[in-house]
């Protein structure tokens, strides 16, 4: 689930594997390895990651929704 989300979130930026892995210090085999789910990042990693896609950990594992979702979801509560 992780790989996907970091994947969407690269491809969503525009950003290449080697402009993300440099921006937060990994190499480009590394996190082809994290997108293609062969291998799991550490909890620095995920950290560097949620904090460069301004996401949660949690959204960054598959605990929660897409940050758009949530925004949808709290904007239809409101309106009820």
């Amino acid at each position: 689930m992780y790989g996907q989300r970091i994947a969407e979130l690269r491809e969503n930026k525009g950003w290449t594997q080697e402009e993300l892995s440099v921006a937060i210090g990994i190499s480009r085999a590394s996190l082809s390895h994290y997108e293609k789910d062969r291998r799991k990042p550490n909890l620095e990693t995920l950290t560097r990651l949620a904090d460069i896609f301004h996401v949660s950990i949690d959204y960054m594992i598959g605990r929660k929704n897409p940050p758009s979702s949530e925004l949808t979801q709290k904007t239809l509560e409101l309106k009820d």
